[in-house]
């Protein structure tokens, strides 16, 4: 079933890369280099699935940003600012909020009996929990926002393209009447070329390497390292709005791009296999060309071939956001719930991914039954 009304491929997408958030969240407990997390495998980890940590970091994110600012300015057009900003509020404030004071703290305490010994929950919030926010000494119990970052930053940047709208008095249609001639092919490597050289100014001049988070003016958590790759492409999807690029972008020439984009990932892991080390010689060239090769390729791909719908893929399409929001908490109840299992990283990586995808997005399909929760999710 298609309809050309919606971008049925759009909503796919964002359940794929949904998929992909999980997968790489179920794998943090289970790779070599998977970051903090809330669970720890206590056996020997799965080196190899840093190759998917790196490839996912690449543009996982970016591209879902590339798709949340495609959507800002028509829905600033339809509503006006003040009830954009009320629909934000409550699409982002509101599980930001909740997961942040009443989910994640429990994860976190979860973790911390676990790992260091007992205390009471009342106590763990209150000392740990609230009091060390800025505490580096005890940053694995401090507040954070968790995967929520990415809920918090679109909060932020609604305000920003609200104000900024309000300012310049834009009364602009959200999409040009005009039709696109397309991106041409020198502007996507120019930005390539500008991605790569401010992310290495970001990571070696700066001294923000991969992994390494902060409270940006106290309150706004940011990875500074793929800041440059995450904005840029919410900018370009609020572009891609204005200008009705998206069609061009997505032309299905364009799934060429895959073949660059994934080609350099595959020679970086040849090179590291062979060597034992990992390539830094332009790996952040490297990891633009990466991004926007499979952003691009992707969107090419799957308007081509699932830009259309039925009854599962809407299920999935309509819980997309709220698996987003609650699969954490899914994620470390499982990993904590098979770590008596006498079986090696690999097999419970499988085994916990496949619960967890499934477990994400029936948990909010359940939640999403409550009165009022759909406004929300």
């Amino acid at each position: 079933m298609a309809d050309k009304e919606r971008l049925y491929y759009l909503d796919n997408l964002k359940v794929f890369l949904m998929f992909l958030v999980i997968v790489h969240h179920v794998g943090q407990a289970y790779g070599a280099t998977g970051g903090a997390w809330f669970y720890a495998y206590p056996g020997e980890r799965v080196k190899e699935l840093s190759y998917l940590f790196g490839f996912n970091a690449s543009f996982f994110m970016g591209l879902f940003f590339f798709i949340s600012g495609y959507f800002f300015p028509g829905s600033f057009d339809r509503h006006g600012a003040r009830r954009f900003i009320v629909d934000k509020l409550i699409r982002f404030g509101i599980p930001l909020v909740f997961v942040t004071l009443f989910i994640t703290p429990v994860l976190g305490y979860v973790q911390y009996l676990h790992y260091t010994g007992a205390i009471s929950f009342p106590d763990f919030y209150l000392r740990h929990w609230l009091v060390y926010a800025h505490d580096k000494a005890h940053a694995e119990q401090a507040f954070n926002f968790a995967h929520l970052w990415f809920v918090e930053h679109l909060l932020v940047y609604a305000f920003l393209y609200a104000a900024i709208r309000m300012a310049l008095q834009d009364r602009t249609p959200s999409r040009s009447a005009s039709p696109s001639r397309g991106v041409p092919l020198y502007a996507i490597v120019l930005f390539i070329a500008a991605l790569g050289f401010v992310t290495q100014l970001v990571r070696t001049s700066w001294g923000f390497p991969i992994d390494r988070w902060l409270f940006f003016l106290g309150f706004i958590q940011m990875e500074p390292a793929h800041l440059p790759q995450y904005l840029s492409l919410f900018v370009l999807g609020i572009l891609a709005c204005r200008h009705s690029l998206l069609e061009s972008l997505a032309s299905p020439r364009n799934m060429l791009w895959l073949i660059p984009g994934l080609g350099i990932y595959a020679l970086t892991v040849y090179q590291r296999y062979t060597t034992g080390r990992r390539a830094v010689l332009l790996w952040e060239y490297r990891e633009a060309l990466l991004c926007v090769g499979v952003c691009i390729g992707l969107l090419a791909l799957f308007r081509m071939y699932f830009n259309r719908t039925g009854p599962l893929a809407r299920v999935l399409a309509d819980n997309a956001y709220g698996a987003y929001i609650i699969h954490v908490a899914v994620v470390v109840a499982l990993q904590h719930a098979f770590d008596p299992v006498p079986a090696g990283a690999f097999t419970l990586f499988v085994g916990v991914s496949i619960l967890s995808i499934t477990g994400s997005f029936l948990a909010s399909y359940l939640i999403r039954l409550i009165p009022g929760v759909k406004r929300v999710l």
